[in-house]
């Protein structure tokens, strides 16, 4: 079995609550789970950070992290981006030691690149500052450089070396 990949742990302070939140992206809810996991499955499968998860370990990574597997869930700062009633993007926030982290960002691979889960990630920024927290943490794997580059452009700065196990953004 190979071992997971070092996951880099970044952090940004929230902006004030008063950006307008793009159109279509809205709070996560349970409703949302099925079609999160499939999404969840798309968006992941072929990337540095698959690890030949089946599509049901994919849902069954979205229950488990809606039921508090990497932290006590924050659905009023998880956000779907939902167009024609479809799930395209979305961001799994929990608390996790003492910190929101954005636990997940999934995108749909058809719409990679168009901005939907920064989006997402900006009305998250915007809930947890409305919720009153100072910031927002993640971990990312440093080649996943999309990612990387995604959350470099939203403000995110290194914080030190993820320990082992830690979640993927």
């Amino acid at each position: 079995m190979t071992p997971p990949p070092a996951r880099l742990q970044m952090r940004r302070a929230l902006p004030p609550a008063h950006e307008a939140v793009a159109p279509g992206v809205r709070p996560m809810r349970a409703g949302d789970l099925p079609a999160l996991g499939a999404l969840f499955y798309a968006a992941y499968r072929d990337t540095v950070d698959h690890d030949g998860e089946s599509e049901q370990e994919a849902h069954d990574v979205v229950r488990a992290t809606w039921a508090g597997e990497h932290g006590t869930m924050l659905p009023e700062a998880s956000m779907v981006l939902e167009r024609d009633g479809q799930l395209l993007a979305a961001v799994f926030v929990t608390h996790w030691q003492a910190h929101p982290l954005l636990a997940f960002a999934i995108t749909h691979p058809a719409r990679k690149g168009q901005g939907l889960a920064a989006d997402c990630t900006r009305a998250a920024l915007q809930a947890l500052a409305r919720l009153g927290h100072d910031e927002l943490r993640l971990f990312v794997t440093p080649a996943n450089t999309p990612a990387l580059a995604l959350y470099r452009r939203l403000g995110f700065e290194p914080v030190d070396n993820a320990p082992p196990g830690a979640p993927r953004s």
